[in-house]
Formats: C-alpha cells, sequence, structure tokens
C-alpha cells in the first residue's frame, strides 16, 4: 500500500461528503480521519488538500476534461473526485508527480473502480506532461452575483479574492486583548481562539460587571468568554449537544467557568425565567463571511438557504426580543456578507418593533454603515466578514 494513501482516502470520503450530501468539510474530516486512524500530520495533510480542491475546483476540472477528452466530467464522481485530488496535488502542492498519480489509482482500486483506474493513470500522466495552466480560484457564480447587487463589482471581486485566501488566526486573552498569531502556536489557560470580526461585538460593549447576559447560539463559546472576561452573569444557549461540550471544556479551561450557565435547547421553543440586561445573538447564518475558513460553504449553502436563514433569523430576532430589560442592549450579528441576513434584516425589524432604535456605536467610524450598523469585509485586513447592529429598548 502506497504511503499517504490514507490521508488520500480521507480526502476522497471529505469531498464526497461535501459534494453528494452537502456536509461540511470540518464534520467530515473530524468523522473519517477518526475512522482511518489518522496521524495529526496526515490530517493536516487532508484538509489542506480538500482545501485546494474546493477553492481551484473549476479549473481543476477543466484541465481533467480536456486531458480526458471530455465534454462532460468523468463520472462516476467519486472517480472524478480522484482525479480532483491527484491534479490538485500535481499543480499545487509539493508531492511528487509518481506519488500523486500511484495514490490515485491505488485509490480507484481501493474503492472497486479498478477497470477505470488506467483512465486514472492516463488522465494524471497527461496533466504531468502538459504544461502547467494559469489556476485561478473561484467562487460560483450565483454567490458573486449577490455580493455585486450588495455592493459593486470592485468589491464583489475582491470579496471573492480575499475569500479564496486563507484565513488569519487570532486570540483573545481575559484581558480582552485580540492579537494575530503567525506560525504554529500553544494556547495558554489565559487564552482562546477567535476570529477579531467576531470578537467585536462583545468588545463594543460597555462594563458588564454583575449584568446579566444572555449569549445566543453561543457555541463554541467565544463570546461566552468574553463575555464572562468581563465579569457578566451569562447564560449560554446553544441547539447543539456537541458544541456545547466544547464550550463547557473552553470555559473550564480559562477558569471562566463560575459565572456562566451552559442551556441546550432551541431558543424557538425556550422561554427564560427573567429578563435580561444584554441579549447577544450570533444568529445561524449562510457564513458566507468565513470562506476562506471554510472552503465548502459554495458547495454546501443554495440561495433556498439563504432565504430559509433569512426568515429563521426573523423568527430568532421576534422570539427573543420580549426578553431584554428596559433600557437593555441587544446585539445582533451574522458572519455573513448577504446584506439580507443583516441590514436589510434589522431594518425589517425595526420597521415593525418602533419600540427598539439603533445604540450609537462610538468607536470603528470606518466600518460603519449609514445607518450606524458596522460591516466588515474580508477586504479590509485579518478579519472575518461581519454584520453588528446594536439595538437599545
Amino acid at each position: 500500500m502506497s504511503e499517504g494513501l490514507y490521508s488520500r482516502l480521507c480526502a476522497l470520503n471529505c469531498l464526497n461528503a461535501v459534494f453528494d450530501r452537502g456536509e461540511s468539510l470540518d464534520s467530515s474530516l473530524e468523522k473519517f480521519a477518526k475512522k482511518l486512524q489518522l496521524s495529526p500530520q496526515d490530517k493536516s495533510f487532508t484538509h489542506a488538500l480538500c482545501g485546494f480542491v474546493l477553492r481551484y475546483k473549476y479549473d481543476l476540472q477543466q484541465a481533467i476534461n480536456t486531458a480526458a477528452n471530455r465534454k462532460k466530467d468523468v463520472s462516476p464522481s467519486s472517480l472524478n473526485v480522484i482525479l480532483l485530488i491527484g491534479a490538485a496535488q500535481i499543480y499545487l502542492m509539493e508531492v511528487p508527480d509518481h506519488a500523486a498519480v500511484d495514490t490515485c489509482v491505488e485509490m480507484a482500486k481501493k474503492i472497486k473502480l479498478s477497470k477505470q483506474s488506467g483512465l486514472v493513470n492516463a488522465v494524471l500522466r497527461r496533466l504531468i506532461r502538459e504544461d502547467n495552466p494559469e489556476l485561478m480560484p473561484s467562487i460560483p457564480d450565483w454567490l458573486i452575483k449577490t455580493w455585486i447587487k450588495d455592493y459593486d463589482v470592485d468589491i464583489a471581486q475582491g470579496i471573492e479574492q480575499t475569500s479564496l485566501e486563507h484565513a488569519p488566526t487570532g486570540i483573545v486573552n481575559k484581558a480582552g486583548k485580540w492579537s494575530l498569531l503567525e506560525g504554529e502556536f500553544e494556547l495558554n489557560d489565559n487564552e482562546w481562539v477567535q476570529d477579531y470580526a467576531s470578537y467585536l461585538p462583545v468588545s463594543l460593549l460597555d462594563d458588564l460587571t454583575g449584568k446579566n447576559v444572555l449569549d445566543l447560539c453561543a457555541a463554541p463559546g467565544g463570546k461566552t468568554m468574553q463575555l464572562a472576561s468581563k465579569g457578566a452573569n451569562v447564560t449560554s444557549i446553544d441547539i447543539s449537544e456537541k458544541r456545547l461540550k466544547r464550550l463547557n471544556e473552553n470555559i473550564q479551561r480559562t477558569g471562566l467557568n463560575k459565572n456562566v450557565e451552559i442551556v441546550c435547547t432551541d431558543i424557538l421553543k425556550w422561554k427564560p425565567a427573567q429578563t435580561y440586561d444584554v441579549i447577544l445573538l450570533d444568529a445561524p447564518c449562510s457564513a458566507t463571511g468565513t470562506i476562506r475558513r471554510h472552503p465548502d460553504l459554495p458547495y454546501i449553502r443554495t440561495q433556498k438557504d439563504i432565504q430559509s436563514l433569512t426568515q429563521l433569523q426573523a423568527n430568532l430576532l421576534d422570539k427573543v426580543k420580549d426578553w431584554l430589560s428596559d433600557n437593555g442592549t441587544f446585539v445582533y450579528c451574522t458572519c455573513s456578507l448577504q446584506k439580507v441576513e443583516g441590514e436589510k434584516q434589522i431594518d425589517k425589524f425595526l420597521q415593525n418593533n418602533d419600540g427598539f432604535k439603533r445604540a450609537e456605536i462610538k468607536d470603528h467610524d470606518e466600518w460603519k454603515t449609514a445607518e450606524g450598523d458596522i460591516r466588515l469585509l474580508p477586504t479590509y485586513g485579518e478579519m472575518d466578514g461581519f454584520f453588528i447592529s446594536i439595538l437599545k429598548n
């Protein structure tokens, strides 16, 4: 068996899960890496390989189809994914050509496509012989069109390019400081990983000492830890037991668990016994602002998904508005670039709820919208795309 076969098989399983079943890369990788008993190094290689295939799929596919002398993609789909894996290694990764070819041929045999292994060998060797094409990363047209509509062509192109780069890593400490990391690092018990955009909503809030705060859709817990470190009494709610387990591990590790209550429930079916001084709703969204972190998103999200998520956000806003104490603070945010999930969502909420108004955000004028919300784009620097609105009742 060729060295590295299992890491490629893991990539095949993960990519099939993304393309055929709409599963996320992260969850698929966790599942298949464990099943195949990959080492941390092999798991990292698999993640990188999948990332290259997802980011460059369209140009890789065109090169494969030309080499195979076909107008349509090679079938069955698993065989086509094997060729994408081979092409990504040949063109985009520092993998010896013979290793890229041999492991892909073995994969075909391993998944009972032995008769097509000759095709795999022939197509990949043709790719090796020919001049390397100029490959460009790309995002599906439907998504680009929504960005052009929401912003303009130049901004949309900038978002596309930046979204296809590798994401930075940031950490936050209990003193409330965010910093950018480069290279390998090891967290201490006073730190946690968090993107700057995700860090910003809580950082905009004043002193929270003794305040009762509701953190909705809280997992994996970055904002919960920020809130607790600012002295708040936090109730953290999420529907995912698995994600809440990670949140609990984080607050235990950092020692921020004393003033945090964790509740696993569906927010739409839950009713609190009290009102809260601050409510933070990091709403479920299309997450299009995090594509460079999650290159599978363009393949597992559709326009219909955005429509259903927009309705869910509206339902959540309507549900939780009554849980806010008088003169309370309501923070709504999403990691989506789609204005229908951000600016337009809040405009609609305020039109239907005249008891609420936008609060003044004192800092970051460079990122404010005309209405006074904050809109972050990945083109702004070391941050994800994000939307933040702070409301008062």
